[in-house]
């Protein structure tokens, strides 16, 4: 009785990170809600320096653990939304949310927004992508495949099936001239930090588009769950 007293303790502490404790998750008989967020929505946490994706699916959800992934169930829950398999689980509710790993409990967890299009863009398959400001503008590449340059906060979307890259020791070069709009994009590698955010990018790119010119960073995704498959 001491122990179980000391456990809701801890929960109830803001401050409380990663420990050894086990939330009890009710999972007996009640009502069984469906996970109400989007489908197919990229989330991430920090769990007190604890991070890891997790992307919702129908009934499951993925979750990209930082030596692992897996992919868990919903399954009863007399509060919130819980998902279970094996000796992971994760539960949530509101702005709460917890990560339960065997006897290794991840409490605290809070979504990071800002990272959110960063790694949804790589579970989309996106090789590299940069942002710009003012206005605000992002860009997409999947090599061999498109690019998708997203201008004026997401009002016009310019989308180029296999366009022309020329590649030299210090930058590449992405062309499109048909006819219609002409486009350039110019990757080049030199340190770039965001004028919005202050985050620092290994690439500055450079955008036009007819008479229009745009300045942004950008950066390759890499694909660190490829090893742990």
């Amino acid at each position: 009785m001491v122990l179980r007293v000391c456990l809701l303790l801890c929960l109830s502490l803001a401050g409380c990170g990663a420990g050894n404790a086990v939330r009890e998750v009710p999972s007996q008989p009640g009502d069984f809600n469906p996970d109400a967020r989007p489908l197919a929505k990229t989330f991430v946490y920090d769990c007190n320096g604890y991070e890891f994706i997790a992307r919702l699916g129908p009934g499951e959800m993925a979750l990209w653990l930082p030596d692992q992934y897996v992919v868990v169930s919903q399954v009863r829950s007399a509060s919130g939304a819980l998902y279970e398999e094996g000796d992971i689980s994760f539960w949530s509710k509101g702005d709460e949310a917890m990560l339960t790993i065997g006897d290794q409990a991840y409490m605290n967890c809070h979504l990071q927004p800002e990272r959110v299009p960063w790694e949804d863009a790589r579970r989309r398959g996106v090789d590299f992508r940069a942002v710009g400001n003012e206005p605000g503008w992002h860009l997409e590449i999947q090599e061999g495949r498109q690019l998708l340059l997203v201008l004026d906060y997401g009002m016009q979307r310019i989308l180029v099936p296999d366009p022309v890259m020329i590649e030299n020791d210090s930058s590449r070069v992405y062309q499109k001239s048909d006819g219609g709009r002409d486009m350039q994009v110019e990757i080049i590698g030199q340190d770039c930090v965001d004028t919005m955010s202050g985050e620092q990018f290994p690439y500055r790119v450079l955008v036009s588009v007819e008479h229009r010119h745009y300045e942004g960073c950008g950066q390759y995704l890499e694909y660190p769950w490829e090893d742990l498959e």
